[in-house]
């Protein structure tokens, strides 16, 4: 135990309290009255003052049998009873038996509980009130009932030096009654009241919750106001471990009197736990299944291996759907997990603990485009009507830089605005803006963006991306910045590197009018607004309509949205990634122009956005709009 007894169970058991309240000392005007009060009294006063002392003898007599009394029974108790006291109080001890406090729940934003609390003990053995001649039948019972062997058992004691050993931390009801009925052969066995966390939804949620495991040394030892208990479940990834302090409760103890040869002879306190808070998220868990069935039927389709997706409200920042995939069972970490199981799951290939929404950062590829085509119109390089050639390809000493329709069409685009050039998504037009912005302002205004930088949304381990330049490079592979890297950078290729919910927010600036909003897992009405009036109405509304248009007509998804009876606008994106193939995006919003949800779909690998991404964030749009407009 970490906490001293007085600082759980009161002054009772830690202490007397000390004399704080004493009386100051008198002044010097108040001795002086007191010395002349005497002196002032008449000799009448003191005549009558004068009594008998014969009246006085059946005081001392009465309080000289009190004291008779007292130092008899002080001689009964110290020196005649003392052997038997001292005998009895060795044989003896107190146990302290903790009732784990269970965790608040956690709903989602429409009242359905993701995480909650099932009934659950935990299982302990105290070593020194194992009794040598029981210790065989002792571990064998147990093994009985748990399902293990004794041996097991008594290694996990020997390779122990704590005063309490847990043999299994996740203990059913069921089990728990069984040993409880054998109370009295199981000298040293104990068990305690310990909620087991249970959640619902399994894979669904695991990235977004977390999960729990039992404290370690580590949180043991921790400085804070109500210091950890061995046993205590602590909150090691996601919202578990963000809310944390908000989640956990109060525990509540049991002392209790035990015999030498570990016997129950009484309890001596009891105090109840007190839950942790319970909170709300802004996930809808009715989306958050449709968007994880959604992107993995398109992946069984076109064989990729790993993928994310992430809905937001644009104005509020809430995410109502956060899917990582491949994923896993959070629930695992509450049963009695082994270190083989656990090792086997964090060294998977397929990275089930990586939420790629949010910890996994990747070229952004055509959807950066939004954020060159809003540097050039802010600095004023171009306007709306500013029309560039597009060639088919561009030239830098012996390298060719390519349109995507020159290398597969071997066709033109011709004179294009920035408008057309965000809706067929060329490259030549963009290569010809970066040449024009510079890396410098291109950098300022991904910045801006949020780009490069972690969300703050409320989940541990996430990636800040990286938006580089020349002094990054320099220090990173000990180069100077190219001119080819600039073209690269301003069709969101080279070295820049972004995760599926930074695009989300940048795209969500778009939808709401040009407000950076703060993302955020918790139900609120109240935004976080980090940056706002950054973009004038005129690039808002050049970019807004460009994204419009690639959702119509010969837009680069206008087969797919053009007969859409919602009006949205989007972005594709292709980013190479070598020769496992190029990552595949789409981010949207719908309804246009002033979006109510903001989607954005990435699937590794697995080819061009506008076949495998956007599908997937029409069906999010179809779904949105019949069930929660």
């Amino acid at each position: 135990m970490k906490k001293k007894n007085k600082d759980i169970f009161g002054a009772a058991f830690g202490g007397f309290e000390s004399f704080k309240n004493r009386k100051k000392a008198p002044d010097a005007l108040q001795l002086k009255n007191a010395d002349a009060w005497g002196r002032h009294s008449s000799d009448r006063e003191t005549k009558n003052q004068n009594v008998s002392p014969w009246r006085l003898v059946p005081i001392y007599i009465y309080f000289f049998g009190v004291i008779l009394i007292l130092l008899a029974r002080a001689f009964d108790l110290q020196i005649i009873q003392g052997k038997i006291f001292v005998s009895e109080s060795k044989g003896n001890h107190v146990r302290i038996e903790i009732k784990h406090a269970p965790r608040g729940v956690i709903f989602d934003r429409n009242g359905v509980i993701l995480a909650q609390n099932k009934p659950g003990y935990r299982l302990l053995v105290e070593p020194n009130s194992l009794q040598p001649k029981n210790k065989k039948n002792t571990y064998n019972k147990l093994a009985g009932v748990l399902g293990i062997t004794a041996k097991e058992i008594e290694k996990q004691i020997q390779k122990s030096n704590q005063e309490s050993v847990t043999i299994q931390p996740n203990l059913s009801a069921e089990k728990a009654r069984l040993i409880e009925a054998e109370e009295g052969s199981l000298p040293g066995v104990v068990v305690e009241i310990n909620p087991i966390r249970f959640y619902p939804y399994g894979e669904l949620t695991a990235h977004i919750l977390g999960y729990t495991a039992e404290a370690d040394e580590n949180d043991l030892e921790k400085d804070q106001k109500i210091p950890y208990e061995l046993g205590d479940k602590v909150g090691k990834a996601g919202i578990e471990q963000t809310y944390e302090q908000k989640l956990r409760g109060k525990n509540g103890y049991k002392l209790i009197n035990v015999s030498a040869k570990g016997t129950k002879k009484g309890e001596i306190y009891e105090s109840d736990p007190s839950p942790g808070q319970s909170i709300t998220l802004s996930i809808d868990i009715e989306l958050q299944k449709f968007l994880h069935e959604s992107l993995k039927k398109k992946m069984n389709e076109n064989g990729a291996k790993a993928a994310s997706g992430v809905v937001l409200d644009p104005f509020t920042g809430e995410i109502i759907a956060l899917v990582s995939i491949p994923t896993y069972d959070n629930n695992i970490f509450s049963t009695n997990l082994k270190h083989e199981d656990y090792e086997e799951l964090i060294s998977n290939p397929d990275k089930l603990l990586l939420n790629r929404a949010v910890g996994a950062s990747y070229p952004p590829g055509s959807t950066f485009k939004i954020i060159t085509a809003s540097a050039g119109l802010e600095t004023g390089v171009i306007t709306k009507e500013t029309k560039i050639l597009d060639t088919g390809y561009i030239t830098l000493g012996n390298l060719v830089f390519k349109n995507w329709l020159w290398n597969d069409q071997k066709r033109t685009e011709g004179n294009i605005n920035v408008v057309r050039a965000i809706a067929r998504s060329t490259d030549t037009f963009f290569f010809r803006l970066g040449q024009m912005v510079g890396e410098e302002n291109i950098e300022k205004y991904a910045l801006n963006f949020g780009l490069g930088k972690t969300t703050g949304i409320e989940l541990p381990a996430e990636t800040a991306g990286l938006v580089p330049n020349e002094e990054w490079k320099l220090a990173t592979l000990g180069e100077g910045w190219y001119p080819g890297d600039t073209l690269n950078i301003s069709i969101g290729q080279g070295y820049l590197l972004v995760s599926p919910l930074q695009l989300t927010i940048a795209n969500a600036v778009f939808a709401n009018g040009g407000n950076l909003v703060k993302p955020t897992l918790m139900k609120t009405s109240q935004p976080t607004t980090k940056k706002s009036n950054f973009l004038t109405k005129n690039t808002l509304d050049a970019v807004n309509e460009g994204l419009y248009q690639d959702t119509v007509g010969d837009g680069n998804v206008g087969w797919l949205f053009g007969n859409f009876n919602i009006k949205s606008a989007g972005k594709t994106g292709t980013a190479e990634a070598g020769e496992a193939g190029p990552h595949a995006w789409y981010t949207g919003y719908a309804p246009f122009p002033n979006g109510r949800i903001v989607v954005t779909v990435q699937m590794e690998h697995a080819g061009h956005g506008s076949e495998e991404c956007a599908p997937v964030v029409k069906e999010i749009f179809k779904w949105w709009f019949a069930k929660r407009n």
